[in-house]
């Protein structure tokens, strides 16, 4: 029997409607006397059981039913949220994420202890596997779960800007989400998922205008996912699917292009490393709008991430592989503020920001909000 802590679960209530507050509250029916619930999950991130933390409750014994693999969290009781978060005075699951197998007795004693904030995943589980299992778990309440990051910039500078741009500064966010469709298809633990990502820069600052919207890309995607776990490979999981990517822009400004990827992640501790590639569907030289955007956008990106302690950062880079050497680079850099609210800084280099500038280069630095990482 394996086990994994997914470290506690700091829902953003401020963010979520009253609807979805109401279905989190009926699912585990918190009473005034509870501090937190402890929630065993199996693989496939379902409720096992759920064990009441009450307060000034110091130790707490657990029941465990076999299964090859559980999961252990924490949701804390979303009336102490306010006034008295267990985050800051009470304690956590600690010594549980051991993930390598070993016989565990049937009834097993831990320890609550101090520092729930700051919990690090342990044994062998990194930080990406944790982020796919907590996201997916909050899928079960809410319906969708992050995909990208989901931020906005207020302030987005760009430092060569063309003649469709009013304002040097402008805000920039994107909204990214994704929902599991169906899980275990064909075979065990290969699952489709739909996604959403839209980007958008919104020229706020120009009153003349009426503030106009200069562009959004909006990026549908169908794609299965499959953990390696259990092979002997470099990646621990594996997507691949169709996506596709638009501006919906007026018959001179309109672009967009179709594409099948394959996407290998790694992750071990606090780093993780993603490596896409992709192919794009050719369209007739009539209805292709940007039939040179591969020279600029190349064929696949490089994706790299490290945490340390609260600072994360994160690089990606695209290149077309060809003697001009056309591609991207972006740098990213959050830490948090206060429960899923974090402070998001973007530097961008290159080509392919947006679609209505693929070919042409940007540079720009951007500060805002992350809302989920």
């Amino acid at each position: 029997m394996r086990f994994r802590v997914l470290g506690a679960l700091y829902l953003p209530l401020v963010v979520y409607s009253d609807v979805l507050k109401e279905r989190l509250y009926e699912k585990l029916d918190f009473s005034e006397d509870e501090r937190a619930k402890v929630l065993i999950l199996d693989k496939q991130m379902q409720i096992l059981q759920v064990i009441s933390v009450q307060k000034g409750q110091k130790e707490l014994k657990l029941n465990f039913q076999d299964s090859d693999e559980l999961f252990i969290t924490f949701v804390e009781n979303p009336q102490h949220l306010a006034s008295a978060p267990l985050a800051k005075d009470s304690k956590y699951l600690h010594n549980l994420a051991n993930t390598e197998s070993k016989e565990i007795p049937k009834e097993s004693a831990t320890t609550l202890k101090e520092g729930i904030e700051n919990a690090d995943f342990e044994g062998s589980i990194s930080r990406y596997q944790a982020r796919f299992e907590r996201n997916r778990f909050f899928g079960d309440f809410l319906g969708f779960e992050p995909y990208k990051f989901n931020y906005l910039l207020p302030a987005n500078v760009n430092f060569n800007k063309d003649e469709s741009q009013a304002k040097r500064t402008e805000a920039k966010f994107q909204i990214s989400i994704k929902k599991l469709l169906v899980d275990d298809l064909f075979f065990k633990d290969l699952d489709l998922y739909f996604a959403y990502t839209q980007q958008s820069f919104w020229q706020i600052y120009d009153n003349e205008n009426s503030r106009p919207f200069r562009e959004s890309n909006y990026e549908p995607a169908l794609y299965f996912s499959y953990p390696l776990e259990n092979y002997n490979v470099f990646f621990d999981r594996v997507n691949f699917g169709y996506v596709h990517q638009s501006n919906g822009g007026d018959l001179l400004k309109s672009r967009s292009w179709d594409r099948l990827f394959v996407e290998g992640i790694y992750g071990h501790e606090n780093f993780a490393l993603g490596l896409k590639a992709w192919y794009r569907f050719k369209e007739s030289a009539n209805k292709d709008d940007n039939p040179d955007i591969l020279d600029y956008m190349g064929y696949g990106e490089l994706s790299l991430g490290y945490g340390i302690n609260k600072h994360l950062f994160t690089l990606t880079l695209r290149n077309n592989l060809q003697s001009d050497n056309r591609g991207a680079i972006m740098l990213d850099y959050s830490y948090p503020l206060y429960k899923n609210l974090y402070l998001y800084v973007q530097y961008f280099n290159g080509y392919g920001e947006s679609l209505q500038d693929y070919n042409r280069a940007v540079e720009r630095v951007g500060a805002g909000f992350l809302f989920a990482r």
